[in-house]
Formats: structure tokens, sequence, C-alpha cells
């Protein structure tokens, strides 16, 4: 029988110590640290290094994620849109309250909710998986934790009715908010350098302070992709998926990565980076929108597929 996984967090993670320290997340595939609040100066110091080093940034962003699973629920069957219903009846939020959430874009960032009250090795893994860019070699998969086979098992949970609801009802966030991580491709692929965390300049638009290539895919450049109207959820075949079907939605991904966000780079050659901070010029940036279009689409048709297979 499954446990879920806030059950594991709060086993994990008791209130009465998260009130004495503060997790600053730096990758849920490297190293993470707890860090005890002692001076300003040394958090302020600390984060700039973290920063650096970090090798994985939330995927999409919360605009993005509701946005795949708002155009997944337009294409669920009426039975699975039943179920999912029932499955989010009472649903809990990150600290285990009733969140009154009741569709899937209000659920579909509960996963990087979570990582934060979690551990530093909880969740290590399950949103990405660093596959080269430069060759066909598969990134590391430790015990199953990356972000493929984490949706594999989740779907078995979600199709086993007897699963405990609440097994059921976290299978179902984390396959909401996994699919769409899996179609960003630089949650799929990476140059060596943690799937893109490499200083960028974008010319022309506001972005935040000392922004990287992963964070401009995940915020800036996907909302400017994303007002370009309205995005088509192409249709999926009608063949049942395959079992590894989350694997070559990834394998996918990855070839992405290295056609639509690493080659174009000015300099960019396999296996090392350009000098930094890399300029993503307009060129660049229209050239990105249709490939983030594109995913944003085909993860909402993709996971409506899921869904309807698993919950007939």
């Amino acid at each position: 029988m499954a446990i879920s996984t806030s059950e594991q967090i709060h086993r994990q993670c008791p209130q009465n110590q998260l009130t004495f320290r503060r997790l600053v997340s730096v990758d849920d595939t490297h190293t993470s640290y707890f860090l005890p609040v002692e001076s300003m100066k040394q958090i302020i110091l600390l984060i700039a290094i973290l920063a650096l080093l970090s090798t994985e940034a939330l995927a999409w962003s919360h605009q993005g994620h509701a946005m795949i699973a708002d155009l997944a629920s337009a294409n669920l069957t009426p039975a699975a849109r039943n179920q999912v219903r029932e499955l989010l009846r009472g649903d809990l939020d990150a600290n285990g309250n009733p969140s009154g959430r009741t569709t899937l874009a209000e659920i579909s960032s509960w996963p990087d909710e979570i990582r934060t009250l979690a551990n530093n090795y909880t969740f290590r893994g399950w949103h990405s998986r660093a596959n080269p860019v430069c060759n066909d070699r598969l990134g590391a998969c430790k015990n199953g934790h990356c972000v493929d086979q984490i949706i594999i098992d989740q779907t078995a949970i979600l199709k086993d009715r007897t699963q405990p609801q609440r097994a059921r009802n976290e299978a179902l966030k984390w396959i909401v908010h996994l699919v769409g991580d899996l179609h960003m491709p630089l949650h799929s692929g990476s140059n060596g350098d943690g799937g893109g965390n490499i200083p960028v300049t974008l010319v022309g638009l506001k972005s935040g302070k000392n922004p990287t290539l992963h964070e401009v895919w995940d915020n800036e450049l996907l909302l400017q992709a994303l007002k370009r109207g309205p995005i088509s959820v192409p249709v999926e075949p009608t063949t049942t998926l395959a079992a590894d079907a989350p694997t070559q939605w990834m394998l996918e991904a990855r070839n992405m990565a290295r056609h639509d966000v690493y080659d174009p780079l000015p300099g960019f050659i396999c296996g090392s980076n350009p000098a930094i901070p890399i300029v993503l010029d307009k060129t660049y940036q229209e050239k990105a929108f249709p490939v983030i279009r594109d995913q944003i689409g085909k993860a909402a048709a993709r996971l409506a597929q899921l869904l309807n297979e698993s919950l007939r």
C-alpha cells in the first residue's frame, strides 16, 4: 500500500522542527542545505553562492502549469472528469490543511509547494532528469527517482482503486505537475549545467536579478509565449499509451533542449558553455516562443490522455 507523500513529509519534518530551521532548497537532484537563521550577512552570502550552484529550478511557472492543467481538463472524458472531482474532494494543502481546491489547475503546483517542507532527500530527482543533450545516454535515475519514472509509478497508484483515497489524490497531483515539468526542455536535457543554470542577459524584457537560462525559459519567455493567443491542443493518437510513454516524451523534450534551447545560443559547443552572461537577443526569443507553445499544448494533450486511460 502506498504511503502518501504528505505523510512522508510530516513523519520527517514535524512542525516543531520547522519553526527552528529554514530550508533553502538548492536542487532535488544534487545537494540541498538546511540553513539555520544566524545572521543576515551569512544568509545573503549563502543565497548568492547557492544561486550559482543551483542545478534545478522550478519548471514552467505557476501560470504554465495551470495552463496545461486547464487545457487537459477540457479534454477529459466524463468518466475521468467525475473521478477527478471525487479525488479532489477533501483535498489538503502542503501543510495538511483543507485546501478548498477543486480543479486540476488549482492543484497543479502542489508538488512545488511541498518541496519546501520536506527534508533535502525526500523528493530529490523527482522533477527532472539530467539527460545529456550531446549524446544519447540517459541521465541518472537513482532508485527510480527521476521525472519519467515517478510519473510511471504514480500512474500505477492512480489506476489502483484499492489504494487509499489520499494516495490516489496525491498521485493525481504529482502526475498533473510532472507531465508539465517533463515537457519543459531543460527538465529533460542538460549540457552539464544543471539544466541551463547559467547566467543570461535577456534583451528587451525585464527579468529577475541574475537570471539563468533555465529561469527565463520558466518565466519571462513562457509568459511572452502565452500572450500570443490561445494554445491549441493537438489530437493525440487513439492508440493506448505505451507503458514507457513518459520516457519517450522526456527523450523528445531532451532533443528539443539540444536543438531549440542550446544550439541557438551564441558560441554554443557541446560539452562547454559560451562566455557568460549569454545574451538572448530578440531572434533567440522569437524562436523560443513557438517551441514553448507547442510543448504546453503537447503536455496538455498527453496529460488528458494519461488521465482518461487511468480513470476509466
